[in-house]
C-alpha cells in the first residue's frame, strides 16, 4: 500500500465521534470535471476516506495533483467501472475505521444533504441501512436540468422495477459498512447496472431502504458518457430484475405503482419539460441533454 494510503487513513482513524463515509471514484483521469468531483467530497460535513481507483499510467500524476486523496491502481480495462470500484473497495478493507460507502463517478457531484441525510439518519435509526436522497440531473455546465425522479417507499421498488422503471439514483446513496461486508464486490458482468444489482441484492436480503428528502448529488448529463448506451443499460436492468426479483407483482399493484409514481414526481417531470421540452430520462441520457 503506497504512503498516500497510509496518510488517508490515518487521517480516516484520527477522527472520531462522526461516522466516516468512504468515497470511491474511478477514474481514467481525463474528466475535466475531477476537480470539481474531488472537491465535492473534500466538503463533506463528515469525515471522508476518498479513493481514486485508476489506471496505473495516472497513479503518481493524480497522487501529484490530489495529496489528501488516495489513489488506487483499477482492474485494467477489462474490468470496467465496477472493475476499479472493487479495486478500491479490496484497498479500503485494510482501512478499520470507515462506517459507510458510496461511489460517485469522476462527473458527478456530492452535495451537502449527503452528509445531512448521515446526520439526520444516525439520529433517529441505527446504522444497518442503505440512505438515498434526491439526484439533480445537470449539464455539462453544471446548470440544473431538473431532479431525478424517485420513489420515497421502498416497498413499491418492485412493482416498479417490474416495469422497468428504476426507483431511485445511485449517486449519494450511502451503504452501511456491514451491509456492503454481506454484499461482496460490484458484479463486473454488467458494465453500466451493477450499481443495481449492488443494492437490489441489499434490498432483496432485508437491509432497511432509509429515503431522506435532501438534495445528495448532482448526476452530470453529456455527450460520451457510459450511460448514454440506453439499450445496453434497459437490458441488463431487466435481467438484473429478473433475476433477483422472479416473483411477479400483480397486474394491479403494478398499475398502482406507476400511477403513484408519476403523481408523486409531477412537479419533477414538468421541471424538465420547461428546461428540456417533452423528453424523457432515457431520451436525455441518448442525446446528451
Amino acid at each position: 500500500m503506497s504512503s498516500s494510503t497510509d496518510t488517508a487513513g490515518a487521517t480516516a482513524r484520527g477522527v472520531r465521534g462522526s461516522p466516516c463515509v468512504l468515497v470511491i471514484t474511478p477514474t481514467l483521469g481525463q474528466s475535466r470535471f475531477l476537480d470539481q468531483t474531488v472537491a465535492s467530497v473534500s466538503a463533506q460535513a463528515v469525515p471522508t476516506l476518498h479513493l481514486l481507483a485508476a489506471p496505473a499510467r495516472c497513479l503518481q500524476s493524480l497522487r501529484d495533483r490530489y495529496p489528501g486523496v488516495t489513489v488506487v491502481p483499477d482492474h485494467g480495462p477489462e474490468g470496467g467501472v465496477y472493475g476499479a470500484i472493487n479495486a478500491a473497495l479490496a484497498a479500503a478493507a485494510v482501512i478499520s475505521d470507515w462506517d459507510w460507502f458510496t461511489y460517485i463517478n469522476d462527473d458527478d457531484v456530492l452535495l451537502p444533504g449527503c452528509s445531512a441525510a448521515l446526520q439526520r439518519h444516525l439520529q433517529s435509526a441505527g446504522a444497518d441501512a442503505v440512505l438515498y436522497g434526491d439526484v439533480t440531473a445537470i449539464d455539462r455546465r453544471g446548470q440544473a436540468i431538473a431532479l431525478v425522479t424517485t420513489e420515497r417507499d421502498p416497498a413499491w421498488f418492485p412493482a416498479l422495477l417490474q416495469q422497468g422503471i428504476s426507483p431511485l439514483m445511485q449517486q449519494g446513496m450511502l451503504v452501511s459498512r456491514r451491509v456492503v461486508a454481506r454484499l461482496g464486490s460490484f458484479d463486473t458482468r454488467y458494465r453500466l447496472c451493477a450499481d443495481l444489482d449492488f443494492w437490489l441484492r441489499a434490498y432483496v436480503a432485508g437491509a432497511r431502504f432509509c429515503y431522506h428528502p435532501l438534495a445528495v448529488a448532482q448526476f452530470r448529463v453529456h455527450h460520451g458518457q457510459l450511460s448514454s448506451d440506453t439499450a445496453l443499460t434497459e437490458w441488463e436492468q431487466a435481467a438484473i430484475v429478473q433475476h433477483l426479483l422472479p416473483q411477479p407483482v400483480s397486474l394491479g399493484r403494478m398499475q398502482l405503482a406507476r400511477w403513484r409514481y408519476r403523481l408523486c414526481n409531477l412537479p419533477r417531470y414538468l421541471a424538465r419539460a420547461r428546461r428540456r421540452g417533452l423528453k424523457t430520462s432515457y431520451e436525455l441520457l441518448r442525446h446528451g441533454t
